[in-house]
C-alpha cells in the first residue's frame, strides 16, 4: 500500500490591496478568516497562513492571527517589499521583487517582519514565502540568518521573469529539497539549512518534464499569435495547472493530484490568497456567489482527494518536518540494502 500523501493547505494572508501600493492599505479581508477556519476545521486541514507585515501590525488582525494559531494552524511569514520597512528602496516595479533588492535591504526587511510577527503570535515563525514568490539567491542567507526552516516560494514550471524582472522556477523540484544560500533556487544543495517545499504545479500529463517543454515551446513569443497553447488546451492535449481554487476546477486540480501521485510527489500543497475570500479584491472572485462557488470549489477537492487516496493533512512546517524524517529513513534502508550480502 503507497504512504499517505500529505495535503498542505497555505494562504497568502496579506492586504485587500491587489496591486502593490505604500498609501491606502487596507485589510478588511483578514475578517473573513475565522469562517475559512470554520471550513478548514470541519475538513481536518492544518492550514498555515502566510502574514504580512500590514496584516501583523493592526492588533485586530493581529488578534485574529492567534486565535487561528490557537486551533492548530501555523502562522508564517509572507514579505511584501513594497511596504515593509524599512522603505530606503524607491517605489518602482522591479522592486517588488524581493530578489532585485540589495542583499542587505532584503534582510532589514525581513527582520523587520520576523520582528514584528513575533511579537504577535509569541514565537519564532519558521515558514517563509515572498510576496510575488521573489525568491533569490540573497534571500536564502537572510532566511537563515533570520531563523526560518522552511521556504515556500517556489512554483515549478512558472517563471516571472516577464514580470518586473521576477525569478523563474522552471526546472525546479516538485519534492522538497535544501537551500544553503548564494547559488540557484532550483538547485538543491544536500547539506543546506533551508529547506524549500515548492507548491503544486505541474501538467495533464506525465512526463513533466516533457509536456513542460512542449508548453513551452507553445508559450513562446514567436508563436503568441498563432494561439497554439488555447488549441491544445481545448483538444485536451496539454494544459499546465496550478493547485490552486483560484484558477482550477476541482477536476483540474484532481488530475494534477493524480499527475503528481503518480510521478512519485510525496505531498501535494494547494494555496491561495485572503483577498479572494471577499468580492472584488482579487482578480478570481468577483462576487458574492463567486465567494460561494470558492469555498465550494475548496470543500469539494479536498472530500474527492480523500477518496482518491490516503490523505495526512499537514501545516508547511510539519510536512517539511515529516518529509525529511521520512527522506531520512528511506536513505538508511537502502544504505542497508546496499550492504547487505549478496
Amino acid at each position: 500500500m503507497s504512504p499517505p500523501i500529505l495535503l498542505i493547505v497555505s494562504v497568502d494572508t496579506e492586504e485587500d490591496n491587489w496591486q502593490p501600493c505604500r498609501e491606502g492599505v487596507t485589510i478588511e479581508n483578514i475578517r473573513e478568516l475565522p469562517r475559512l477556519d470554520v471550513l478548514f476545521q470541519q475538513l481536518g486541514v492544518r492550514a498555515t497562513y502566510f502574514a504580512t507585515y500590514q496584516v501583523a501590525i493592526r492588533e485586530w488582525a493581529a488578534a485574529t492571527l492567534r486565535q487561528l494559531r490557537t486551533g492548530g494552524a501555523e502562522i508564517g511569514a509572507h514579505l511584501h517589499p513594497w511596504n515593509t520597512p524599512p522603505l530606503d528602496e524607491p517605489f518602482l516595479a522591479r522592486n517588488s521583487m524581493l530578489k532585485n533588492l540589495p542583499p542587505a535591504l532584503q534582510l532589514a526587511k525581513l527582520e523587520r517582519l520576523t520582528a514584528t510577527l513575533r511579537d504577535v503570535i509569541g514565537t519564532q515563525p519558521l515558514a517563509f514565502r515572498a510576496g510575488r514568490y521573489g525568491l533569490g539567491r540573497e534571500t536564502v542567507p537572510a532566511l537563515i540568518r533570520s531563523g526560518y526552516q522552511v521556504d515556500s516560494s517556489v512554483t515549478p514550471f512558472v517563471s516571472w521573469e516577464a514580470f518586473d524582472d521576477g525569478p523563474t522556477f522552471v526546472g525546479a523540484p516538485l519534492d522538497m529539497y535544501r537551500l544553503g544560500g548564494g547559488g540557484d533556487v532550483r538547485t538543491p544543495e544536500p547539506g543546506g539549512a533551508l529547506m524549500e517545499l515548492p507548491m503544486s504545479i505541474g501538467y495533464s500529463r506525465l512526463p513533466f518534464g516533457v509536456w513542460g517543454s512542449v508548453y513551452r515551446l507553445l508559450t513562446a513569443r514567436p508563436l503568441h499569435s498563432l494561439h497554439l497553447l488555447g488549441i491544445a488546451s481545448r483538444l485536451g492535449l496539454i494544459t499546465r495547472i496550478l493547485l490552486s481554487p483560484e484558477t482550477h476546477s476541482v477536476a483540474d486540480m484532481l488530475t494534477l493530484s493524480r499527475r503528481l501521485i503518480e510521478g512519485g510527489c510525496r505531498h501535494l500543497h494547494l494555496f491561495f490568497h485572503s483577498p479572494s475570500l471577499r468580492p472584488g479584491l482579487s482578480p478570481f472572485v468577483t462576487d458574492a456567489p463567486g465567494v460561494e462557488r470558492f469555498y465550494r470549489t475548496i470543500a469539494s477537492y479536498v472530500e474527492n482527494l480523500t477518496r482518491l487516496a490516503s490523505v495526512t493533512f499537514a501545516t508547511v512546517s510539519e510536512a517539511a518536518a515529516q518529509l525529511q524524517a521520512a527522506g531520512s529513513a528511506d536513505q538508511v534502508v537502502a544504505e542497508s540494502v546496499s550492504a547487505s550480502p549478496t
